[in-house]
């Protein structure tokens, strides 16, 4: 016996040695090749058994997005243990699989009930990503029976899974249960704090929002990028710019995300000198690289009546997106340059990226300026048949102003007649 105990114990060991020589090796991982010959010296030895390696296999598919990868280093392990299923829930949440995720906690939890099987039972590190799926796809009942279930196992007390059901409860409307959980907290940091505050803002409930925003003892570049998008999201503009400013003023630089959520305020509050500081500030951090921020920009100029700077920036931009044609399609329809619209229309289909339904209310407008109603209406129709896009009631009400400046009258009356939706005042207004 004594003998049998020894050779168990040296054989663990020789194991736990082999698996380790391939740590250095997965952990220096960076391309998917890599990690196809490590997996294939992996089996020459005969460790794809191992949960240990199949884990950290796992979690490099998680970095590398290959989620059919993991799903096969998974499945083909006989006796997976909390660990493996921990690392392949994790990498269905992190890569949107919800449901996936979902289906393999409930696998788990039936597993340690099928005959021959080790018990498996689910610990701290399991719940954040379960609960994060249920978030993800608003099961609030199945969310409430996680929670209940977190309970029962003493696990409430931890930090993280705290603040995924608070996120969970604010996505699902509950929020009785989120502030509870923030209540019942021990140690609530800043997550705790931006997940109430974000549910607020998401319900257009600013002044609860702005309540908690004071009340929070540690603020992050979160909270008040949180704040400006809330305000932004129900037109308080003015609000979205005070909070920018005072973010400032605390000593808090501004980042991609804030600036892109202020820029709409400058937009529309006509804000043209906090908008050019936007702009010299995201030069001098190398912010111009990103799309999302040159759109936000080529907006602003372009409702701030600087159309011209709204082309420059335009015509700097490397990697144009449909949103970058579309805001200065439009900006130049709304100040009357509505042949150039129309010509940057077409340099925009011979770079091959696809219009979207803003962008025809951009080219609809800009023939509307010129006049020209024979080109409005064969674009109207390149829109329905060419790219598939159904018409909403600002398509016609363009094209209503449209035939109604060139003189069309009764063709004007006649498509508001046809329309397959109910005219609304615009589109009268625009007819009379």
């Amino acid at each position: 016996m004594l003998h049998s105990f020894m050779g168990m114990g040296t054989g663990q060991f020789l194991l736990r040695e082999l698996e380790n020589r391939f740590v250095p090796n997965l952990t220096n991982c960076v391309k998917i090749v890599e990690l196809n010959k490590i997996h294939a010296q992996i089996v020459k030895l005969s460790l794809s058994q191992s949960n240990f390696l199949v884990t950290k296999m796992v979690d490099l598919c998680d970095n590398f997005g290959n989620l059919s990868y993991a799903t096969l280093l998974f499945e083909q392990l006989v006796e997976p243990n909390v660990f493996s299923y921990n690392a392949i829930i994790r990498t269905y949440t992190r890569n949107h699989q919800y449901s996936l995720a979902i289906n393999l906690f409930k696998q788990m939890l039936s597993h340690s009930r099928e005959p021959g099987q080790n018990a498996i039972f689910p610990d701290r590190f399991t719940y954040p990503f379960v609960i994060k799926s249920c978030s993800g796809l608003l099961l609030h009942h199945l969310g409430l029976q996680i929670h209940t279930q977190i309970c029962k196992l003493g696990f409430k007390s931890h930090c993280i899974t705290e603040n995924a059901l608070i996120d969970m409860y604010m996505k699902c409307d509950d929020l009785r249960n989120a502030y509870k959980v923030f209540e019942e907290m021990t140690n609530r940091d800043a997550i705790s704090w931006n997940s109430l505050i974000f549910g607020h803002t998401r319900l257009g409930q600013m002044d609860s929002a702005r309540e908690l925003f004071d009340e929070m003892p540690c603020r992050t570049i979160v909270s008040w990028t949180t704040m400006i998008t809330g305000y932004c999201r129900i037109d308080y503009y003015t609000d979205a710019l005070d909070i920018f400013r005072e973010m400032q003023m605390v000593g808090i630089e501004p980042d991609e995300i804030s600036i892109t959520s202020v820029l709409p305020a400058c937009a529309q509050l006509g804000a043209l000198e906090v908008g050019k500081w936007i702009h010299m500030y995201s030069d001098k951090k190398g912010f111009l690289q990103k799309t999302g921020i040159c759109n936000a920009l080529v907006e602003m100029y372009a409702k701030c009546g600087c159309i011209d700077e709204a082309r420059h920036l335009f015509d700097q931009l490397v990697d144009k997106d449909v949103i970058s044609w579309s805001s200065m399609i439009g900006g130049l329809a709304n100040h009357g340059r509505g042949y150039e619209a129309i010509e940057l229309f077409q340099d925009m289909q011979k770079a091959q990226v696809v219009p979207n339904g803003i962008t025809f209310l951009g080219v609809l407008s800009a023939c509307s300026h010129a006049g020209l109603w024979n080109e409005g209406l064969k674009y109207f129709d390149v829109m329905r048949v060419n790219y598939h896009i159904v018409p909403e009631i600002e398509h016609y009400g363009c094209l209503v102003d449209l035939l109604g400046r060139s003189g069309c009258l009764d063709r004007a009356l006649d498509m508001i007649l046809k329309m397959p939706m109910k005219p609304d005042s615009r589109i009268w207004n625009s007819l009379f």
